[in-house]
């Protein structure tokens, strides 16, 4: 075992609150540009509702099409040095924006380019911080890392939206954007203060074809028989979660008849539960072990699925349901730290990168293609019975899974 932490708790390394720190920061920046891109799009720049969709859209497009060049780029190259500069190009990009704004000179064109941007850069980061994660900290504390790497998400989600709204209220949107760039600068500045040297990069393969070595990652998520069933499993759950919330959305207002103060509650103080699950992760996973961590926490989070459907109009409903959404996001936060980790002891180091960057696809594309099955299941019947579908996916995922070899000795041990 390394000296490089002493207890189970991922904190106790200094690198890693390193690197903790750069990653809140770069969520709390993508935070505040998730409130001041829209804000500037709609008042600003006097968008509509058409162009505004367009602007979404055209990011998600670049979010699919940069992830498995953004994995073959990471995998073979440090990661701190790609981790920083996706940093900077983001701050330069939001510092430029507000320069353009204070001057009168932004173009609707100039929004495209930057959400394009700052889309392929967060994807490159995200794909060189998972593979460094790994390097960076023994397999007994992986788990405890994701899940606090998770909370550090958890908690941008929540405060971000908020802290960002007041400064907007208090200021101007190109504040708001100096104060998105500022967070990834700092970012960047923390993981170059990480205090400890960073390994070599793994070595290119042999095969000259790029386009093989790019989609290397995904064959193997394929090809290895327990990661081919967890992807499968996480892809049936991401999409019915991605279609869950514009039923949910349907439901609550036309069906059960929520005012806008209930349905902002239960919007946002479900989150808890994740950000709780999450930070739990670690001291969960040393006691039962990565594969019955989560073989359990998988089924822990299903049966919550089964009170949205029996929700019914009123307090008892509102409350069920807030129970339903925290349970939800309190197991699957545990779920997918412990997957996350699972992931990384089964992936060889020199596919960290590519079958990041993979799964992260997968998992973006799952929503849009199981949204307009569900929407139209919605639109033939009724919100109530495409919620019953949901629980049915949910529970085919957690089917799927090989819970013969999550709960074997071999996997006990991860």
């Amino acid at each position: 075992m390394s000296a490089r932490a002493t207890s189970g708790d991922a904190f106790s390394d200094p690198a890693f609150r390193w690197l903790w720190g750069a990653t809140i920061l770069a969520q709390t920046g993508s935070s505040l540009g998730s409130v001041a891109i829209p804000l500037i799009a709609i008042n600003e720049l006097g968008m509509n509702e058409a162009t505004v969709a367009l602007l979404a859209t055209s990011s998600a497009v670049v979010l699919l099409v940069a992830a498995f060049p953004a994995g073959y780029i990471a995998e073979f190259r440090r990661k701190r040095p790609l981790m920083i500069g996706a940093a900077l190009v983001r701050a330069t990009m939001f510092t430029v924006i507000a320069m353009l704004l204070l001057t009168g000179s932004l173009h609707v064109a100039w929004m495209f380019v930057a959400l394009g941007l700052n889309a392929a850069m967060q994807i490159l980061f995200s794909s060189a911080s998972s593979a460094h994660t790994k390097s960076l900290l023994d397999p007994e504390h992986r788990a405890d890392a994701l899940g606090k790497l998770q909370a550090a998400n958890w908690t941008s989600l929540i405060l971000g939206p908020v802290v960002a709204g007041l400064i907007a209220g208090v200021s101007s949107p190109a504040v708001l954007l100096l104060g998105n760039a500022a967070a990834f600068i700092l970012s960047a500045a923390l993981v170059r203060g990480i205090p400890r040297p960073e390994g070599p990069a793994p070595a290119r393969g042999k095969s000259s074809r790029r386009g093989r070595e790019a989609i290397a990652g995904a064959h193997f998520l394929l090809r290895e028989p327990m990661l081919r069933r967890l992807f499968l499993s996480w892809l049936i759950f991401a999409g019915a979660v991605a279609a869950l919330t514009p039923i949910t959305q349907v439901f609550y207002i036309q069906d059960l008849q929520f005012t806008e103060v209930q349905y902002g509650l239960l919007m946002g103080l479900p989150s808890l539960g994740g950000l709780i699950g999450a930070w739990v992760t670690g001291r969960i996973a040393r006691r039962w072990r990565l594969g019955p961590t989560v073989w359990w926490s998988s089924i822990l989070r299903t049966p919550w699925y089964l009170l949205y459907p029996l929700a019914q109009p009123g307090i008892s409903g509102f409350v069920m349901l807030l129970l339903a959404f925290t349970g939800v996001l309190f197991f699957s936060s545990i779920t997918n730290s412990a997957m996350g980790a699972l992931r990384m002891e089964l992936t060889p180091d020199h596919l960290m990168s590519r079958s990041s960057a993979a799964w992260g696809i997968a998992t973006m594309g799952a929503g849009p293609a199981l949204i307009p099955i569900l929407g139209f299941v919605m639109q033939a019947t009724n919100a109530r019975t495409a919620l019953w579908a949901i629980f049915a996916l949910v529970t085919v995922s957690l089917l799927v899974l090989p819970v013969r070899r999550l709960n074997s000795a071999q996997a006990t041990e991860l």
